[in-house]
């Protein structure tokens, strides 16, 4: 079979098993199989798939037509231009977050160089590790609650060479962070989980079945780590120190208002790349 029969019958075949973007998922599946570029596919349409290679896109195919994420599948996902390992331990990134890092990147620009970011549910350490990348100087704290996820966000860190930069803390919020940081952070950045219980029924199948649910639900409140933070991320930034957080699809106002109520200043609301209100910013009170 050539490249391009394989892509048309394996695009079709995934969409019908539910996938939303099947023609792109069968692209990254045989482009990571026969070791290419993705957009190296169009120019090899003509390509034969020998064998070898077929039978492992068909374990790619069957995998994905569980719906199982391209991300987990591949092992890896971009983010902010640079791959990131990701299994079931951790949320796959997603693009929209990459406002957050330019919103922190923007606020901080004027930040020592030395200054210190404390991440809040790192997950796979995307957001800490890119600032990390991105400021050569930063150094960030990266806590989670879950140790797995931490595992994954260390190894993370050592493939992008800023292990030295980053630290990682066992911890629920901010609870078990060393009291020698209180009031020295010139941020805090965070995407935590902020999905409503009722908003199950209506989710795509590869993030419900697969995604771990405690970095999605927070439980019966979905502005409950927004509350914790209005309330208890105060002490730990320094004079001007910013909060930075991910917000869901209308949550913004509400979180807004949590954060004024709680004397924040120059609270401010960014857009996403489709214009959906996704990150509030605000400085220490």
């Amino acid at each position: 079979m050539i490249v391009s029969d394989l892509l048309d019958k394996t695009g079709t075949w995934l969409t019908a098993q539910g996938s939303a973007s099947g023609r792109l998922d069968a692209e990254l599946l045989l482009a990571r199989v026969l070791q290419l570029p993705r957009l190296q596919l169009y120019t090899s349409f003509d390509r034969p798939v020998d064998e070898a290679e077929l039978g492992s896109y068909r374990d790619f195919v069957r995998r994905r037509g569980l719906l199982e994420p391209v991300a987990y599948i591949l092992g890896s996902k971009e983010f902010y231009s640079r791959d990131f390992q990701v299994d079931s331990r951790v949320l796959v990134p997603r693009p929209d977050t990459e406002v957050l890092v330019d919103t922190v990147l923007e606020l901080l620009k004027d930040a020592d160089d030395d200054a210190i970011v404390l991440d809040y549910g790192t997950g796979s350490g995307a957001i800490a590790i890119t600032l990390a990348a991105e400021r050569c100087g930063f150094r960030l704290l990266a806590l989670d609650i879950a140790s797995d996820a931490l595992d994954a966000a260390r190894d993370n860190a050592r493939a992008h060479g800023v292990q030295d930069r980053v630290g990682f803390v066992l911890s629920d919020g901010l609870s078990r962070v060393p009291e020698r940081f209180a009031g020295q952070l010139a941020a805090i950045v965070a995407n935590p989980p902020y999905l409503a219980e009722e908003e199950r029924g209506s989710m795509a199948r590869d993030v419900l079945d697969y995604e771990p649910s405690a970095a999605l639900f927070p439980g019966s409140d979905p502005l409950l780590h927004y509350r914790r933070l209005a309330t208890e991320g105060t002490p730990w930034l320094q004079e001007g120190g910013v909060l930075a957080l991910e917000v869901g699809h209308r949550q913004a106002a509400q979180v807004c208002a949590l954060l004024e109520a709680a004397g924040w200043r120059d609270v401010q609301v960014r857009s996403d790349l489709a214009r959906i209100d996704r990150v509030v910013s605000a400085r220490r009170p």
